[in-house]
């Protein structure tokens, strides 16, 4: 099961971005471990980019309250496993939190999280320096370049490597108190060469674990 997100992707980019991305690369894991994708989930919580034009955001415990009735409906058809992925990285958290309540309430242990990460090797390959967060800039870009490149205007992309402020890690801020566009790093950089690299990696990395730990 793939949450994702409707959530500005600075200009470039569509709102569904995270479930463009977080699908398709489920598409593939569960092609190499023999596994069913359930249609997508696809708003999220989002709060650090609220206030961006087409920002959709869920708060946790509705994020979560919906999940948990989707799982349970899936364990009264006696579903052996149950894998959360979430393309959009606020998510995952409560993915995380979420599994461990219900095996705290129904003793459920098939309940499985998996993030979407890639290794340093592949994330080398970048042409961009990393900015402070993988949002909008040249590793998504990459990514939708090579999985639906229609639904991507390089011409709008933009290069931004916002400072936060010193007092960011200890407050609440949402990410408008700082970013222009809304995207981090230089999207415009992005080619499709690197995104099938990408979702090589992840798909494969993460299919090898599922494989063994299933």
């Amino acid at each position: 099961m793939v949450c994702g997100s409707c959530e500005q992707h600075g200009y470039h980019l569509p709102l569904d971005t995270d479930n463009i991305i977080g699908f398709e690369l489920a598409l593939r894991i569960a092609d190499r471990s023999k596994l069913l994708v359930m249609p997508p989930v696809s708003y999220g919580q989002v709060w650090s980019a609220k206030g961006f034009p087409g920002t959709i955001s869920l708060s946790a415990d509705l994020l979560k309250k919906l999940l948990r009735e989707l799982i349970i409906s899936l364990h009264q058809q006696d579903i052996p496993n149950i894998i959360l992925m979430s393309g959009h990285n606020g998510n995952y958290p409560y993915l995380k939190e979420l599994a461990r309540e219900l095996l705290d309430e129904f003793r459920w242990n098939n309940i499985w999280h998996f993030p979407l990460t890639f290794s340093k090797e592949v994330l080398s390959l970048a042409k961009s320096p990393q900015p402070m967060a993988p949002h909008a800039g040249e590793l998504e870009t990459a990514l939708m370049l090579y999985l639906h490149p229609e639904l991507v205007d390089l011409s709008k992309a933009t290069r931004e490597y916002p400072q936060a402020p010193k007092d960011y890690p200890y407050r609440p801020m949402h990410w408008k108190e700082f970013v222009k566009t809304g995207s981090f790093g230089d999207g415009g950089l992005a080619t499709a060469e690197f995104g099938k690299a990408l979702a090589e990696d992840v798909v494969l990395r993460t299919s090898n674990l599922i494989n063994q730990l299933l």
